[in-house]
């Protein structure tokens, strides 16, 4: 008997190899939904997944516009014929396997999940941690994940040959975000990192391992302990939403710890010598952007778009402080409600492109 009900919480059981490979432990009748751009770069992939019979195969277009309601209703609708016990696969980034796992917790009320990413980003983050969710349009603006569930994968397929295909800048995020978490998580693994950048496989398996240790503890965001998984994230979601998502989500999260390290410094929690350290390592080994990136995207707004931004947010508080994760070593975090006199203050500096 399966221990684990639909979506619940389970430790990860990742299976390392070629997607040939892995694609024949799915089953027969399947859905599998795949980013249509990397189908097009991976052409064995579609015929390795027909060669299983699938229900149907959904091809979505990737980036945020997969994370909507049209696109769930793409998902949902192919996958009507599944038993309870089917399996939805996951095939893309970050938003295709969003969109899937939100699938997944609603059809039949939980199917299985197999979670393939085949981004850095997605590997080292969001196909870990049972998260998934849509975006919804307020007022003209795109508001991030307000709608969204927890559904855990039953696998994660982590197949190194579809990276081959990936750019420089998507290179670049998905280290970002495993750098997010060695920055925050590990002091001992962030020097070994600071003497010698890891390749690509070590720093996959690295990342994941310490977003699991969080989640382990706790999977559902009820004793705030995975709070610590958001550091840059709440800046950064309002540089990707005042980009009107042109810019990356792991560069936002990059340019967000930035702001997070100021935030902490203003405030006196974080040490300048820990911020100075953190975002050297940032540009030295991901590669951040430059501050000039953050003041080109925050010139054009005004402090009422922002904090309209900043209150749809779900940390934050219900008198606008934000709830925010601060640096106060390396490898060691305190969240702190933020009051919005605070990020004001610091918003000259922001906009002309300089440390405050």
């Amino acid at each position: 008997m399966n221990p684990y009900p639909p979506g619940a919480y389970r430790p990860p059981n990742d299976r390392w190899g070629p997607f040939s490979r892995l694609a024949r432990r799915l089953p027969e009748g399947s859905l599998a939904v795949v980013d249509r751009t990397v189908a097009r770069l991976h052409p064995d992939l579609i015929p390795a997944l027909e060669a299983r019979a699938p229900r149907a195969i959904v091809q979505l277009v990737g980036g945020e516009s997969a994370k909507s309601f049209k696109a769930l209703e793409k998902v949902l609708a192919a996958g009507l014929s599944l038993p309870r016990s089917g399996t939805l696969l996951a095939v893309g980034g970050g938003t295709v396997g969003d969109v899937s796992t939100v699938a997944a917790h609603l059809l039949k009320r939980g199917v299985r999940l197999v979670q393939v990413p085949t981004t850095l980003l997605a590997a080292v983050d969001s196909s870990l941690g049972g998260k998934g969710a849509v975006d919804l349009t307020v007022k003209g603006r795109v508001v991030k994940n307000p709608a969204g569930v927890f559904h855990y994968a039953e696998e994660s397929w982590v197949c190194p040959e579809l990276f081959s295909t990936l750019s420089p800048t998507q290179v670049r995020e998905g280290s970002l975000e495993a750098w997010k978490m060695v920055i925050s998580l590990d002091a001992a693994l962030f020097r070994r990192y600071v003497r010698k950048p890891p390749p690509l496989e070590k720093l996959v398996k690295d990342a994941r391992g310490l977003k699991e240790r969080v989640c382990a503890k706790d999977p559902y965001e009820h004793t705030g302990l995975r709070r610590v998984l958001n550091f840059g994230h709440t800046f950064g979601h309002v540089l990707e939403s005042v980009s009107r998502f042109k810019l990356s989500h792991g560069d936002a999260v990059g340019l967000g710890i930035l702001l997070a390290l100021d935030v902490g410094r203003h405030l006196g929690v974080t040490p300048e010598p820990v911020a100075a350290q953190a975002e050297s390592a940032l540009a030295e080994g991901p590669g951040v952007l430059g501050r000039e990136r953050v003041a080109s995207l925050l010139r054009p707004a005004s402090l009422k778009d922002i904090a309209t931004l900043l209150d749809a947010d779900k940390k934050a508080g219900a008198k606008g402080e934000l709830r925010m994760v601060l640096l106060t070593a390396i490898g060691s975090t305190e969240v702190r409600d933020v009051a919005p006199e605070t990020w004001r203050a610091l918003w000259p500096s922001w906009t002309k492109g300089v440390r405050p």
